[in-house]
């Protein structure tokens, strides 16, 4: 199978978008790319692997093997929020930004890509040694703070405390690599709970004090803002 770079990708889902309008006489949902393809989307990459794709029914499912046999693409198609690993993307469908709108036959197909902030922390707690070659892109257009916050809601989605304390440690572990430098307390200051929920465990595997003290609250009546939640988003 050959590489994709974003051109090809756009133009295989725009294949894959037609096919789907010839056999349904409906355009489909918004397509949703992850992995390589949303860093090669958001021009974070030149090439993917592959092009994978989150669709919330198995309809592209035969499409996608069409297109494949015929393209030399490899395509990925899935319906499982969790992607790759144990974290769930419950909140799929809101975080993902929608990066290109195609016409197809008088219809539009919106493209999305998942946040930088969800591929960072799903990547770094994967410890699969090709994501953590992403992660030193993904910072670039992103923050700690943005990082901590999406990863106060995705470790909910682990069944125990263990495994959301060892996928926390991956994911300070793999930041203090790619910014270079030690956990800092003011990374949690878009995630206080995190922080509170975490409090001992940060300060014994990191040697952090994230006491309430050392926070300045927010008020009232200026809701938290960050990158992650600004950008068109979408309803299935």
């Amino acid at each position: 199978m050959q590489a994709v770079d974003r051109e090809a990708a756009i133009g295989i889902i725009r294949q894959m978008a037609a096919d789907y309008v010839r056999f349904h006489a409906r355009p489909p949902k918004t397509i949703i790319v992850v992995g390589g393809t949303a860093m090669a989307l958001r021009g974070l990459r030149d090439e993917s692997e592959d092009i994978d794709i989150f669709y919330p029914d198995d309809e592209f499912y035969g499409i996608a093997e069409d297109i494949e046999s015929r393209s030399g693409y490899r395509i990925d198609v899935t319906s499982k929020n969790n992607l790759w690993g144990q974290l769930k993307i419950q909140d799929i469908e809101q975080d993902a930004q929608v990066l290109e709108s195609l016409e197809i036959e008088g219809f539009t197909v919106d493209i999305a890509a998942i946040s930088p902030e969800t591929l960072f922390v799903i990547k770094s707690s994967s410890m699969r040694e090709k994501d953590r070659d992403d992660l030193p892109l993904l910072v670039q257009v992103t923050s700690p703070q943005e990082i901590i916050a999406r990863s106060q809601y995705l470790l909910k989605t682990l069944e125990t405390r263990q495994s959301r304390e060892e996928c926390l440690g991956n994911i300070l572990s793999e930041m203090q690599l790619v910014y270079l430098e030690v956990v800092k307390p003011e990374w949690f200051i878009q995630a206080l709970e995190l922080a509170r929920e975490y409090k001992g465990f940060l300060e014994e595997q990191f040697g952090i004090n994230v006491g309430n003290d050392i926070f300045i609250q927010p008020p009232s009546d200026a809701p938290e803002k960050s990158r992650h939640n600004s950008g068109p988003r979408f309803r299935l």
